[in-house]
C-alpha cells in the first residue's frame, strides 16, 4: 500500500478496540489520529478534493485534540460523502457515549451504515452489537437505520461524492489530471518556537492519479483495501 492509500484508509486499520475494559474516549480513539504538524498539512493538501476523506481528517484530528463535540461534527459531514470509516466512528461515539448521550440504538444504526458495504471488520462490530440489544433496543435501531439511510446511504452519499469530486477537478489546472511529472509545492517549515528550518517539500504528484477522480476506481480501490483490511473491534462492551 502506496504513502496515498495509507493516507485514505490508514487511520482505520489502526482503531483502537473497545474491549470490555474500555470506557470513555480510550474505547474511540485511534492511534492515527494524533499527527504531527507537517502531516496534517500534508494530508490536508492532499484532501483538499475529497471532502470524505478531508472532513475525516478533520474529525481525527479533533478527537486527537479531545474535542469530541468537533469530531462528532465532522464525522458525520464526512460520513454524507458514503465514508464509511466515520461512520463507524460515530457509532463508537454514540455506543460509548463520547461527545453524545450514550444510545445503542443510534449506535447500532450506524454500525448498519458503516457495514453497508459488507466490509468484513465493520459486519463483525455490527453484529456484536446487535447481540446486546434488547427486542424494544433492536425495533428502535431498525427504525433510526432508515432514516440514516435516507441522507447516508450509499444511494445517496456516492453521487453527492461524484458532484464534489467533480468540483474540485474543476478547481485544479486540467494539465495535472494528466502527466505532470513531480509536483512539488514548498513551504516553511517551523520549530514550534518561532524558529524556521528552511522550506520544506510535498510531492503532491499523487494527488493527481487518474484513479482518484474516476468514481468507480476509486471506490474499487476503497472496496479492495476494507475487504482485505481490518479494524480490531474486540469484544463490545454493553457500556454498563
Amino acid at each position: 500500500m502506496d504513502w496515498l492509500l495509507a493516507m485514505m484508509l490508514g487511520p482505520a486499520l489502526a482503531a483502537s478496540p473497545p474491549g470490555p475494559d474500555a470506557d470513555g474516549s480510550k474505547a474511540v480513539v485511534a492511534q492515527t489520529d494524533t499527527m504531527t504538524a507537517r502531516e496534517y498539512d500534508e494530508r490536508t493538501r492532499f484532501s483538499k478534493t475529497h471532502p470524505n476523506e478531508l472532513w475525516r481528517l478533520y474529525g481525527s484530528d479533533a478527537a486527537a485534540r479531545g474535542d469530541w463535540a468537533a469530531a462528532m461534527k465532522h464525522f458525520r459531514t464526512a460520513a454524507r460523502y458514503g465514508d464509511k470509516y466515520s461512520q463507524h466512528r460515530i457509532s463508537l461515539m454514540y455506543w460509548h457515549g463520547v461527545g453524545v448521550e450514550r444510545d445503542p440504538a443510534l449506535a447500532y444504526a450506524w454500525a448498519d451504515l458503516a457495514a453497508e458495504r459488507m466490509y468484513p471488520s465493520f459486519v463483525v462490530l455490527r453484529e456484536k452489537m446487535w447481540e446486546q440489544l434488547d427486542q424494544p433496543t433492536r425495533d428502535r435501531a431498525l427504525r433510526e437505520g432508515n432514516g440514516l439511510y435516507d441522507e447516508y446511504g450509499d444511494d445517496v452519499a456516492k453521487p453527492r461524492l461524484v458532484r464534489a469530486m467533480a468540483q474540485g477537478k474543476r478547481q485544479v489546472t486540467g494539465s495535472h489530471l494528466g502527466y505532470v511529472g513531480n509536483l512539488e509545492v514548498s513551504a516553511p517549515r517551523g520549530t514550534g518556537d518561532g524558529m524556521s528550518l528552511g522550506p520544506d517539500s510535498i510531492d503532491l504528484t499523487p494527488m493527481y492519479a487518474k484513479w482518484r477522480w474516476d468514481a468507480h476506481q476509486y471506490w474499487a480501490v476503497e472496496d479492495a483495501i476494507w475487504s482485505h483490511g481490518s479494524v480490531e473491534v474486540g469484544p463490545v462492551s454493553n457500556g454498563k
